[in-house]
């Protein structure tokens, strides 16, 4: 007689199986958390991405680089302590400037008072024919902080106003300058505006008929506006008519087109 098989251990079976069971338990949670986790991270990589896209930099107004050779000047005073009537009194031509040196605020606002632009079509400090506005100031720095010595062209702006200054020409002019002129007002002033005309200009603002009145006209206001400034200052300055021109010219690269109408030494007057 057969002895009957003997029983599988079940017990011993079910143990794996119980096992796997609990593990799976914790796998699917783990994994739900890891893919939230995952899912979050993209989503903030993804807004930081889009945080610099230019639809959102444009709602910031991003700063103005002007390239460089462009200097910007400081902002001209459009108030001070001295009424008009005042400097009108008081204004006289100074013909001995000291050497002293003069910041960039107060070469700005004497360049300002002979051609800034001071409306939103364009208009200037000085009136023009036609609003033609054929004058351009230059200027040669001899003592002046933050401009190295050299000749500069001021940009009042066209319709906006720019107000800034761009170099033609660095070098120390102001030994040759005074030989070309045997001026002493132009020995060793801190700084000399040439005020120069364009001739052409006006005459296209006139249908090409030649209207060179108006121009020197024109360098007559803007002189007197820059004597007022002056006084109000505390500077002195004299216009000078008289000079060779052409070598002028040429020592300091003006443009052709550009006829020089006034030389003017400005600096602190000898007293």
């Amino acid at each position: 007689m057969k002895k009957p098989a003997p029983k599988e251990n079940n017990t011993q079976a079910s143990k794996p199986k119980k096992r796997n069971i609990a593990i799976g338990r914790y796998i699917i949670p783990i994994a739900t958390a890891l893919v939230v986790v995952i899912v979050s991270a993209a989503a903030i990589t993804l807004r930081n991405r889009t945080s610099t896209t230019p639809q959102n930099v444009a709602a910031q107004p991003s700063p103005t680089v002007l390239p460089p050779n462009i200097i910007p000047l400081p902002s001209p005073d459009y108030r001070s302590n001295n009424s008009i009537e005042a400097v009108l009194h008081s204004r006289r031509t100074k013909r001995e400037i000291k050497p002293d040196q003069l910041s960039l605020k107060q070469l700005g606002q004497m360049l300002w008072a002979a051609q800034g632009v001071t409306t939103d079509w364009g208009g200037r400090t000085s009136p023009s024919a036609k609003s033609t506005y054929p004058l351009t100031i230059y200027f040669v720095v001899n003592n002046v902080d933050k401009l190295e010595n050299g000749v500069y062209q001021y940009i009042p702006g066209d319709r906006v106003p720019a107000h800034q200054v761009t170099p033609i020409k660095l070098a120390d002019f102001k030994d040759q300058i005074f030989k070309i002129t045997n001026d002493y007002s132009l020995k060793e002033p801190p700084v000399m505006a040439i005020v120069a005309g364009n001739m052409a200009k006006m005459a296209d603002a006139y249908g090409g008929v030649p209207h060179t009145k108006e121009v020197y006209l024109e360098a007559g206001h803007a002189s007197e506006n820059m004597y007022l400034q002056a006084e109000s200052l505390k500077l002195g300055m004299v216009v000078i008519s008289t000079f060779d021109a052409a070598k002028i010219r040429d020592l300091l690269s003006i443009p052709v087109k550009d006829e020089l109408i006034y030389l003017i030494p400005i600096g602190y007057p000898v007293e």
